[in-house]
């Protein structure tokens, strides 16, 4: 055995050249040795391969040298590094631009203080789950607490979580599969990535299970719309849905874990008992013993209603909305149309029930063209083209492949016919090469991604009008040209025959109401909401001829840069009265300040015209929000919505939930509605009524289905009753009345001025960072102001500049962490030290923590010295040379760790059950 194994006990700290510094724990007779590890946790290492390490309290008091006004700042600017992100208030310290509401910064200072952190977080809609997860993961980011975290989302949501984590949290996230930034083609992405956003869908394949657990443990995984985690009973059989077996692999794979949903519980307690031992196994022996003992749910779910929630200052978020049904009927050559477009619908979903799983493809291209043809003529006019260009094209493609020569080029010149006509090209030199190019530009995608575009159709399990969906549904239906009616060319062209020309009865509804509100308000601010680009268009362009000095501004899809940028603009006085928005305005862009917005078509899922009208009706909204839905009552898509709302009605008017007005109280709607959500297919009910005209089917469907959603809601309130409510007086905890905001601008500005940058106050609560040769940038303290002004940066601890301020002062060397000075007026002298301890507890979970440790000459406790805090930046030059406090601090070392460790108790920082490490971060001698 090795003189080197001898010489290592327990307790040394040591290092090794891979896994880096770490502390001895054990001794084992094989002549390896047990190390805790900093970066890895505890391994077994040989003991000829580590070194001991200089202790780091004697290498910085070996630095000790008198203060200097600029020694003093570059010591202070160290223990500040560390101190900031851990503070109480550091959760409302935060750059990013949101608004930062107070039940949100209470539920994250409750979950990052909790250990194990393995909650159900279910707020209602609107009170913003994903800005409560991107907080958490900052706070733990910032505490040193969050190294591996992955996200596992729906796949119509991975884009939405990239931008908030990414582009407004500064976090880091990479996307994980085919789209994404990152696969597992050439090895185990999830061992070599620290930071994941995965949709459940790609995730939950076995062999993509097989490697997550390969690779290391997750300090946080986080699954949103976690009510689809289910598990379901029918009598003593119990089935796991795929979603929920993937849950149950990484829940014990994972140090914390959160799950998010609105609407958590289905009405059912069996399911929901198996999403609460996702968390807490040992919780309910059952879901008889959950029902009894509801109270217990308190230590893993947290819900907040709107009715709990409210501003800082105690008043409600929220201000009244008053939604408007008004109908109106097709004209007679717009029905005519419109009963055309069912019978081709009608036919394509008979003949896609016939052809089985190979007519699942049809079925898609149905559904996309009834959801077009209900969100205007226009639109469904521009997509038929389309379809029937790519099947003149595929008809072409076909006959050249049958050495068919004059077929073919019959087929072309129709297809060159329908493109003149599609993009009103001229029939000249110039118009007819420009026609040939797009016919040659047409062939090859239709060639590259008709077999893409029938993957998107065959993976589409519930055909959704979020941005991403809506436009490929769109693209896709037109590409899908191997699905096809019998002589479909021929029924597309005889429907073109029948469209009907003019302004469209819903567009001239439109019209009017603007006119009226113009009268009334010439300045009023209209937002549009419309699911398709082909509907957009025709709504801007009419509305542009109609009103050409209003201002039509469109927000659609594309980078959040581009959706921002006309939000400014819509937001400015001068700026357009009308932003029509795409599915794009649906998440992530607020516009509290207009108050009327018209939904110009209607998803069939109602919680998505929920999401629309949360971009008026949102915390800031100063007027009642009026919200108006054109409903054409002659169309199976608006009687359903009528027939929705009137059962909706019914409901609330025997729970007395109807004001003075006829309004629906929207909690109830949107309980009842996020349980509809959950059970009922809107896709197979808007489908299955094409073939039911009475809608006698649909009806009784309908009636069962909100029947069944509201005893689901009572259910769900029953088994929630005992939960804590949100109380201001949790959240006036953290108020600390600006100083943690005026310790960080601080910790800027010294910061600036050291790398001889300036850091300016401008006016109140405005500053600009200037540096040489590069622009300045401008700083804000005020969230509000934040959120008005693009231009306007938030002051907070995980902006790239203060963060990079940060990650340099933490590691400044030993040399320049122990000082020696004079503090005139003090009732004695003594040493000041301050420490970070880093706990751990049985699941290995580390939290941090600073405390600052004064001690006099004779090693008793100088709490004096350690109530000094700033006033320390103004120490004189000393009178006792630095080697005699050396001596001191030599001599007194053992003493200084045992206050420390008494402190650690007394103040319950520390228990039997944990142990922990004490790293000194500096040092000073002070006279009197």
């Amino acid at each position: 055995m090795s003189h080197a194994f001898h010489e290592i006990q327990p307790g040394l700290k040591i290092s090794h050249p891979e896994l880096g510094d770490g502390v001895v724990v054990d001794r084992e007779p094989t002549g390896y040795v047990t190390v805790f590890f900093r970066a890895h946790g505890e391994r077994q290492v040989p003991a000829d391969s580590l070194l001991p390490v200089a202790d780091r309290f004697d290498q910085i008091v070996q630095g000790m040298v008198p203060a200097t006004a600029e020694r003093l700042e570059q010591l202070w600017l160290a223990v500040e590094a560390e101190e900031l992100p851990l503070m109480e208030s550091a959760a409302t310290l935060t750059s990013a631009k949101v608004d930062l509401l107070p039940h949100q910064v209470v539920l994250v200072h409750r979950v990052a203080n909790t250990r194990p952190k393995r909650f159900l977080v279910a707020d209602e809609v609107g009170l913003g789950k994903t800005i409560e997860a991107a907080l958490i993961l900052r706070e733990l980011a910032s505490r040193g607490e969050l190294t591996r975290a992955i996200m596992i989302v729906p796949a119509g949501l991975v884009e939405n979580w990239r931008r908030e984590l990414n582009e407004v949290f500064n976090l880091d996230f990479e996307v994980f599969g085919s789209e994404g930034d990152v696969t597992d083609r050439k090895s185990n992405a999830f061992a070599k990535h620290n930071r994941l956003i995965v949709s459940i869908d790609t995730l939950k394949r076995p062999a993509r299970v097989k490697k997550l657990l390969a690779a290391p443990p997750w300090d946080l995984v986080v699954f949103d719309e976690a009510h689809h985690l289910s598990v379901y009973r029918n009598g003593n059989k119990v089935k796991k849905t795929e979603n929920f077996k993937l849950a149950e692999a990484i829940r014990n794979h994972c140090r914390d874990l959160l799950l998010l949903s609105a609407t958590p519980h289905q009405g059912d307690h069996f399911r929901f008992w198996m999403l609460i031992r996702l968390l807490s196994p040992e919780l309910f022996e059952n879901d008889r013993d959950m029902v009894h003992n509801r109270h217990r749910l308190n230590a893993v779910v947290i819900r907040r209603t709107k009715a709990d929630a409210c501003a800082q200052d105690g008043s409600p978020l929220f201000v009244r909305r008053m939604v408007h049904t008004e109908g109106f009927e097709l004209s007679e050559r717009e029905k005519e149309f419109y009963n055309a477009i069912l019978g081709y619908l009608r036919d394509g979903y008979n003949l896609a029930a016939q052809q089985g799983n190979k007519g699942r493809a049809l079925g898609f291209v149905m559904t996309v063209f009834q959801k077009i043809a209900a969100s205007s003529f226009a639109a469904i006019r521009s997509t038929l083209q389309r379809r029937l260009l790519m099947l003149t094209i595929q008809e072409g493609i076909e006959r050249d492949e049958l050495l068919d020569v004059d077929g073919r080029n019959r087929v072309f010149e129709e297809a060159r016919q329908i493109i003149h006509q599609i993009h009103s090209i001229p029939f000249d030199p110039v118009g007819n090469a420009q026609t040939d190019q797009i016919l040659a530009d047409a062939k090859y995608q239709l060639l590259k991604k008709r077999s893409e575009a029938l993957s998107f159709a065959g993976a589409a399990e519930s055909y959704s009008d979020s941005e991403y969906e809506a436009g490929a549904g769109e693209a896709s239906a037109a590409l899908l040209v191997a699905v096809a009616l019998p002589e479909e060319r021929q029924r597309i062209l005889d429907l073109l025959a029948h469209f009907p020309g003019g302004i469209e009865s819903k567009t001239a509804m439109l019209s009017h109401a603007l006119r009226q509100i113009w009268q009334q308000n010439p300045n009023e601010k209209v937002v549009i909401f419309a699911t398709y680009l082909g509907t957009v268009e025709a709504i801007r362009k009419q509305l542009d001829q109609e009103f050409p000095g209003a201002g039509i501004d469109v927000l659609k899809g594309g980078d959040h840069g581009a959706k921002t940028a006309a939000q400014r603009r819509f937001r400015r006085k001068d700026g357009p009265k009308v932003l029509v928005c795409t599915a794009a305005g649906r998440e992530g862009i607020n516009l509290q300040f207009a108050r009327i917005l018209f939904n110009y078509d209607l998803p069939w899922n109602p919680m998505d015209l929920e999401q629309r009208i949360g971009r008026i009706h949102r915390y800031g909204q100063e007027s009642t929000a009026q919200v108006y839905n054109l409903v054409a009552a002659d169309t199976i898509e608006g009687q359903i919505f009528m027939l929705l709302e009137e059962k909706l009605g019914d409901i609330a008017r025997t729970l007395g939930k109807v004001d003075e007005h006829g309004q629906i109280a929207e909690d109830l709607r949107t309980q009842v509605l996020g349980q509809l959500s959950s059970t009922l297919s809107y896709d197979r009910l808007y489908q299955d009524a094409i073939s039911d005209p009475t809608l006698k089917r649909t009806r009784q469907e309908l009636e069962v289905a909100l029947s069944n959603a509201d005893l689901a809601r009572q259910v769900v309130f029953e088994l929630f009753q005992e939960l804590d409510r949100f109380n201001l007086g949790d959240y006036e905890k953290f108020d600390d009345q600006g100083r943690g905001m005026q310790r960080l601008v601080s910790f800027i500005a010294r910061s600036a001025r050291l790398l001889g940058w300036t850091f300016r106050q401008e006016s109140d609560g405005r500053w600009a960072l200037i540096r040489d040769s590069e622009p300045n940038i401008l700083f804000t303290t005020d969230r509000d102001t934040a959120l008005q002004e693009e231009n306007l940066q938030l002051i907070g601890l995980e902006h790239p500049i203060v963060n990079q301020f940060m990650r340099k002062y933490a590691a400044a060397g030993t040399s320049t962490r122990a000082l020696t000075g004079k503090v005139e007026g003090l009732v004695g002298d003594g040493m000041l030290t301050f420490w970070k301890i880093s706990t751990y507890g049985k699941d290995g979970q580390a939290t941090h923590h600073i405390v600052k440790i004064g001690m006099n000459p004779d090693g008793d406790r100088a709490p004096w010295l350690e109530r000094l805090d700033d006033k320390l930046l103004g120490m004189q030059a000393p009178s006792v040379p630095p080697e005699q406090w050396k001596i001191q601090a030599a001599n007194k070392k053992s003493r200084l760790q045992e206050l420390l460790h008494r402190e650690l108790g007394y103040s319950g920082i520390i228990n039997e059950e944990m142990s922990y490490s004490a790293t000194p971060l500096a040092l000073l001698g002070i006279e009197n």
